[in-house]
């Protein structure tokens, strides 16, 4: 029976210069680690800035009738805090006839509907490149005499009219209001378009 003899166990010698190195290296990986973890707290407050400077300048689209003072206007306001910066129009009359802007709209159907094209109206051009100033509005439509409101908004009522407006903030987010409701989402709510849509 033979013993085998165990080889001594080297030990580690302890020196200062081991120590400090050692300990050097510690505190290497201690500070990348702290490092690399403010580097991700000062995105997430990069990001929280950003999305406060968005909404801080965020414009709000919404479309409405005005029929006071022997006035009927067809209205598209801003009422948000920002310009919006509309990006493309879409106008639909009856699923058939496009339109890129309003006055066109307005034309074709004042021109080709029995009873409008004898009315007088005045209009304003909503068109891709146009600039709307926070709490400012432009009317589209404006009809001012009282005998011919009630049969423009009759005869107005009877047209399919859907709308697309496209717009963005300064800060190049994209906005939609439309009042074709196959998204689920009601009339008039401003729908923001991320990269996905």
């Amino acid at each position: 029976m033979s013993e085998e003899i165990e080889a001594p166990k080297k030990r580690i010698k302890w020196t200062t210069d081991k120590i400090m190195s050692t300990s050097a290296l510690f505190i290497s990986v201690i500070s990348l680690i702290a490092l690399l973890y403010q580097s991700y707290l000062a995105r997430e407050e990069n990001r929280l800035i950003q999305k406060q400077q968005s909404a801080s300048v965020l414009p709000h689209l919404n479309q409405w009738f005005s029929n006071n003072s022997g006035q009927f206007k067809y209205i598209i306001g801003n009422k948000g805090v920002g310009p919006a910066f509309i990006d493309e129009v879409e106008l639909v009359l009856d699923s058939i006839h496009k339109f890129d802007n309003t006055k066109d709209l307005f034309r074709h159907i004042f021109r080709n509907t029995p009873g409008l094209d004898t009315i007088p109206y005045r209009y304003s051009t909503l068109v891709k490149g146009f600039v709307l100033p926070a709490n400012d509005k432009i009317d589209i439509l404006e009809i001012n005499n009282r005998m011919h409101i009630g049969p423009a908004r009759r005869a107005l009522a009877k047209q399919k009219i859907t709308y697309k407006i496209i717009y963005k903030d300064v800060y190049g987010s994209k906005w939609l209001l439309t009042n074709n409701n196959q998204s689920g989402n009601p009339t008039n709510i401003p729908i923001e378009i991320t990269e996905e849509d």
